[in-house]
């Protein structure tokens, strides 16, 4: 069974849940800064093709792009929709957890760096315009 990183992502910081076989191995929570990247990275080289799952973060995603980490991103309601039915109550932790769970459940296909080209379509659409 693959090794899940469920990552709930807030403003200032995110709840990483880890699940090893299906069970939680660990989790932590983690500042959005350099320095908490760089402890998230050190987790992810221990493990071989780690899947990751986290809702919508620009900041994350340029980071996983930019180690060559496949991951999938959902929708921040397409989450809360399944996510609703998982939890008894809400916590980031309890979030960050059943984001990883529902991995396993749901096995959703990767994001992977196509989602740079949608960002860029826009400006191909506003340049090809004028």
């Amino acid at each position: 069974m693959p090794t899940v990183f469920g990552i709930d992502v807030s403003k200032a910081s995110s709840e990483v849940a880890i699940l090893v076989n299906g069970e939680k191995s660990h989790g932590y929570t983690r500042l959005n800064d350099p320095i908490s990247f760089n402890r998230l990275l050190n987790d992810l080289k221990t493990v071989h093709n780690p899947e990751i799952i986290f809702v919508y973060s620009r900041r994350l995603r340029a980071f996983l792009e930019e180690y060559d980490y496949a991951y999938t991103q959902l929708n921040p309601l397409e989450a809360k929709k399944q996510l609703d039915s998982l939890r008894v109550r809400k916590t980031d932790k309890i979030d960050a957890e059943k984001l990883a769970h529902s991995q396993l459940v749901h096995n959703r296909k990767q994001t992977y760096v196509h989602q740079h080209l949608r960002d860029l379509s826009p400006f191909y659409q506003n340049h090809c315009s004028s």
